[in-house]
């Protein structure tokens, strides 16, 4: 089932490489490597991602969800580019899937994937048990822990986990991080505290719950290493 007005809110373009590298820990020349391709001495490597089209410079929420993915996938299984693209394009043939890291269906199809990853050539058949061949725990984490799932395509992130009111939503602030439901910027806090405000204070005048603070500033000062 696919909601077109839901989706438009998912593919519209939105955020610019430097801010996709800076969500998901990688660097901007990987966002454009990864979506763009690149070229080495051994000749022209394509790129990761098959829906973005060369003259946008800027992504979508599901792109930034799958080079989120992806980029799990590679510090999971400590693999080439060549590698995850390949179990990228696996799920996009075999399984007929657009944005198929941004998909619920992943959570399911993960373990042959990974496990066609792992075996170049391996048939349908020879990967028809799944209980043998599972997600990374690494990406396990991200699909089922931080994304939050509607019409079968990843519909919110929440980057530390949903137990954290910490949440990236494409229709909510331009998709910038912000506490759940109260449509506070996690960057309008961290400002705050920057400036020499007692963490005790913001969380008064912004009614937060005690702790949140302090797990936001901890979010946010990761995402500048």
């Amino acid at each position: 089932m696919t909601n077109n007005g839901q989706n438009r809110w998912l593919t519209q373009k939105m955020y610019s490489f430097s801010e996709v590298a800076h969500l998901a820990h990688v660097s901007a020349s990987t966002v454009r490597n990864w979506l763009f391709g690149y070229t080495t001495e051994r000749g022209r490597v394509e790129p990761l991602f098959q829906n973005h089209n060369e003259d946008e410079k800027v992504c979508s929420f599901l792109e930034l969800i799958e080079v989120v993915v992806a980029a799990n996938f590679r510090k999971a299984e400590h693999k080439s580019f060549k590698t995850v693209r390949f179990a990228y394009d696996n799920a996009r043939k075999i399984y007929k899937l657009d944005y198929p890291f941004a998909r619920v269906e992943l959570k399911a199809i993960g373990g042959h994937i990974v496990h066609i990853l792992r075996e170049p050539g391996a048939s349908l058949q020879a990967i028809d048990q799944p209980e043998q061949h599972t997600l990374p725990d690494l990406v396990q984490q991200i699909v089922t822990e931080q994304i939050e799932y509607e019409y079968e395509l990843a519909r919110r992130w929440y980057p530390i986990g949903k137990n954290i009111p910490i949440v990236v939503d494409p229709r909510i602030s331009a998709g910038v991080p912000i506490i759940e439901g109260r449509g506070i910027t996690v960057e309008a806090i961290y400002k705050r505290f920057k400036a020499d405000q007692d963490i005790a204070f913001i969380e008064k005048d912004f009614d937060l719950k005690h702790g949140i603070v302090e797990k936001v500033i901890r979010y946010r000062e990761k995402l500048a290493i």
